[in-house]
């Protein structure tokens, strides 16, 4: 490898998200509620939020799930780790929604909890 060929950004996760809409974790909850598994598709962090420098994102089927800021150490975590990676590349993890009362701001708030899935579980018949 040439020496300045280490700077080029290279894609992570080859999955085609060109008609992705955004949704963030209390619609999915409200939609589909607080027992639905959700499988990664790709963890990303944008940097076109108009709040944050940095904001995490993950990607499930057709969508783009903004996930809260206290997050974001998270998924640099699992774009730092090559087994994370590969086990989302796989169809190896996914997430469910939790729900958690806010003292601070009075209100509900939700996070997502990282879980392994079975990539079967997932498979769709055409």
């Amino acid at each position: 490898m040439a020496f300045f060929s280490q700077f080029n950004k290279q894609r992570i996760f080859d999955i085609d998200t060109a008609d992705f809409d955004y949704k963030n974790l209390e619609t999915l909850f409200k939609e589909n509620g607080e027992d639905q598994v959700y499988q990664l598709k790709a963890v990303y962090i944008s940097t076109k939020s108009e709040f944050d420098p940095e904001s995490p994102l993950a990607a499930i089927d057709g969508y783009y799930v903004n996930l809260p800021q206290h997050q974001l150490n998270e998924i640099k975590s699992m774009l730092e780790s090559k087994k994370a990676i590969e086990a989302i590349k796989e169809g190896k993890a996914g997430f469910i929604i939790r729900e958690f009362y806010q003292r601070r701001f009075k209100k509900y708030c939700y996070t997502a909890e990282w879980i392994d899935v079975n990539p079967a579980d997932f498979d769709v018949e055409d």
